[in-house]
């Protein structure tokens, strides 16, 4: 009979208990400093948050660092670094333009709606008596809200107000943190740089830890994420930055106010999957509805022509088949996403719950052939028992018999 487990044993010698009461003692001093150990764990991810901020910034330089490396470079590994300069040039030029170029436009813009607010609201309440005299529709008390837009005002100050203290202190610590920005910069590099020997790390990590059948699934399921969540984000900002160039070049050419920050707001929105240019363009439509009734009316149908250039023609090109869901599943992933995370969450959860869909359809799609596989193998008789062929008398043989006989 094998000896039992040390838990298992009931204490009987004085050693046994000695020992008992030296657990019950460390475990009472390590219960009483959890909030120690909870500082600690603060402490090291207040350290690791550049590290992993840093990861962030490589993951996505590197959908740029991939092509530029194969298309101008030929996948030369010696020549790996100049696609990596040419990414963050690419990367710090776009930022440059975008707070060169259309920030101090959108500020404009925003300080000249709000001068000219009152005059908007003038025109506004004309032209809801309009409809009503044409129409006959009563719209009194949409001309009385419109009345108050000065205290809807204070209360967006009042709000704006509340939130400035901690939008002016989050921007101060990053301005100040310049050695998280540095170690951000410098991790990112270091990876795009290392890249192929990081993941060879991993992947032999990944291995040395789990059983092989399990680190198999792993570096599988790490590959599909991958692919997944690169593609959709590289296709949607793509899509996304062409759809608020296309808007802001087509609403200036056609004399619609405010086209900048309209187009901004446009772009951002439609990273989020089928309705987010929608809901980018709601706050412009509210602006072009008090400037000009006729000029939000120009700017819907300017959107719904984009959003079907979007779906037939961007999406299929650039973005591809990255999701892999039906429309059913798509808006489900934005729903999900925006109940657990937020709005960032409808942004991520369509790449992420891709990914959760693809590996249950591989397992489902495991289970149904393993099911086929025993389901024939029980239906199949299988091949005919040989049958035991009797045995042959063998002849007599003539002398034996005359032997025996004589």
């Amino acid at each position: 009979m094998g000896t039992k487990h040390w838990l298992d044993k009931k204490p009987e010698t004085i050693k046994d208990w000695l020992g008992l009461a030296c657990l019950c003692i460390a475990f009472y001093m390590l219960a009483g400093q959890v909030g120690a150990f909870l500082h600690w764990g603060g402490t090291l991810l207040q350290l690791a948050a550049p590290f992993g901020w840093a990861v962030v910034l490589a993951y996505v330089l590197d959908t740029l660092v991939r092509p530029i490396h194969h298309t101008l470079f030929h996948n030369r590994p010696g020549l790996r670094w100049a696609a990596i300069l040419i990414a963050y040039l690419l990367a710090g030029l776009a930022v440059f333009l975008l707070i060169w170029l259309i920030v101090p436009q959108i500020l404009a813009s925003v300080t000249a709606f709000f001068v000219h607010l009152p005059g908007y609201v003038t025109n506004m309440q004309q032209v809801l008596w309009n409809w009503q005299d044409q129409y006959g529709i009563d719209l009194r008390p949409v001309v009385a809200a419109l009345e108050n837009y000065e205290q809807w005002l204070l209360g967006l100050s009042g709000l704006l107000t509340g939130w400035a203290p901690g939008l002016v202190s989050t921007l101060g610590s990053l301005a100040a943190s310049t050695t998280q920005w540095f170690i951000i910069l410098a991790g990112s590099i270091f990876m795009l740089g290392d890249k192929d020997h990081l993941l060879h790390q991993l992947r032999l990590l990944v291995r040395a830890f789990l059983p092989r059948r399990a680190a198999r699934s792993t570096l599988k399921l790490c590959r599909f994420a991958n692919q997944t969540f690169a593609g959709f984000f590289f296709g949607k900002i793509v899509a996304s930055a062409l759809i608020g160039l296309a808007l802001c070049a087509v609403m200036s050419l056609l004399g619609l106010s405010f086209a900048p920050l309209i187009s901004v707001l446009v772009a951002f929105a439609n990273l989020i999957p089928i309705f987010g240019m929608y809901i980018g363009a709601l706050p412009g439509l509210i602006i072009l509805l008090f400037v000009n009734p006729v000029q939000a009316l120009v700017f819907l149908v300017l959107v719904i022509l984009l959003q079907q250039l979007d779906i037939h023609l961007l999406a299929p090109r650039v973005l591809g088949h990255a999701s892999g869901l039906s429309a059913f599943w798509v808006l489900f992933a934005i729903v999900g996403g925006a109940w657990l995370w937020g709005p960032a969450g409808m942004v991520l959860g369509v790449p992420a719950f891709a990914t959760v869909y693809g590996v249950v359809r591989g397992l489902i799609y495991d289970l149904l052939a393993q099911r086929s596989a025993a389901e024939a193998a029980a239906s199949y008789p299988g091949p005919a028992p040989e049958e035991t062929p009797e045995e042959e008398t063998p002849p007599p043989d003539p002398d034996r018999e005359l032997t025996h006989v004589g």
